[in-house]
């Protein structure tokens, strides 16, 4: 750390000739700090009298520390009148000023406070290119800041911004800030793992802060449209969903047996098959007749049966099978 020099009086006293003075014994106080703005000879001194107040250099930074020259502090308390002798030979003095560390949730929140204003943005997220500020103030201070001058470029998310600290002093310290500011977009999300095929209901349905820029035109931003629909593909919670990942919901499961009904004429027709091919309500999808091994199309009615659709070759082979 770089040394301070001390006031014009201590090189006057350095550089002048020696003048005799009536000296009173001072002793140096151990592990030195201050709460002020100056240093003063009363803190570092303890005996000190009137001279106690004497302002020898300007404080440190909080949470900082002013190192002196044991040598050069002993000329200008020699000048003063006063005498020092240490008991042990030594080379320097510091002088810590004690400080109180600014959260960074406390900068983050008045950031956003004056971005949502500059902005005019309903949801975004804000990220500061120094990701670990290390904000300090006096010990008995606010821990507080304030926005004193923000730039935004709104063509592509950029600020600038210089906050002072405590909020609105005279003499706190001026720190400047840069960072990007991304626009943001709610979208439903699903709040619970759901396989392919299961219906999606309004209860199954949340919603997350996305940005912009990452959600295009086949990410579904309408809940309205996941509603009574199912995922072809399982999809986690809280993961965007994509329009083609979207279908009907699955009734009948591939490989299920089910009723394979035929309705012709007043003739009632059932026999046994198994689905090779889920489907939905309504869905049309194949079927294999357990016995013939012959593949049927049929309408999926409910989780049990299935419609045949096609005419008089599979009729005779159902007419078969069940005589």
């Amino acid at each position: 750390m770089k040394y301070i020099a001390l006031v014009i009086t201590l090189m006057v006293a350095v550089t002048a000739p020696t003048i005799a003075f009536a000296s009173d014994s001072i002793t140096l106080r151990r592990d030195i700090t201050v709460e002020g703005e100056q240093i003063t000879l009363g803190d570092i001194f303890t005996g000190a009298g009137d001279k106690a107040g004497k302002v020898i250099a300007p404080a440190p930074a909080p949470g900082k520390s002013t190192i002196f020259k044991a040598i050069s502090v002993a000329r200008y308390v020699q000048s003063q009148g006063l005498d020092w002798r240490p008991a042990t030979p030594i080379r320097r003095i510091a002088v810590r000023r004690p400080g109180a560390n600014i959260s960074q949730q406390v900068v983050v929140d008045q950031l956003r406070a004056a971005l949502e204003y500059e902005t005019d943005l309903d949801l975004f997220e804000m990220s500061l290119s120094t990701q670990n500020l290390n904000i300090k103030v006096a010990a008995d201070a606010p821990q507080t800041v304030s926005v004193e001058n923000l730039y935004y470029n709104k063509n592509n998310g950029q600020f600038f911004a210089e906050i002072l600290a405590p909020a609105n002093s005279e003499n706190g310290q001026r720190i400047r800030l840069s960072g990007q500011v991304h626009e943001q977009v709610l979208v439903p999300v699903l709040r619970q793992f759901k396989s392919a095929g299961q219906e999606i209901r309004e209860s199954d349905i949340d919603y997350k802060a996305e940005r912009a820029s990452k959600v295009n035109h086949r990410v579904i931003t309408d809940a309205s449209l996941l509603i009574g629909k199912s995922p072809r593909r399982g999809v986690r919670s809280g993961v965007p969903i994509n329009m083609s990942n979207l279908g009907d919901p699955v009734m009948i499961e591939k490989g299920k047996l089910v009723a394979v009904i035929l309705e012709q004429g007043g003739m009632y027709l059932s026999i046994t098959g198994r689905t090779l091919e889920p489907g939905g309500e309504d869905d049309i999808i194949r079927v294999e007749n357990i016995n013939s091994r012959k593949i049927i199309q049929a309408q999926v009615i409910s989780e049990q049966e299935v419609r045949i659709l096609t005419r008089q070759p599979q009729l005779a082979s159902a007419s078969a099978i069940t005589n």
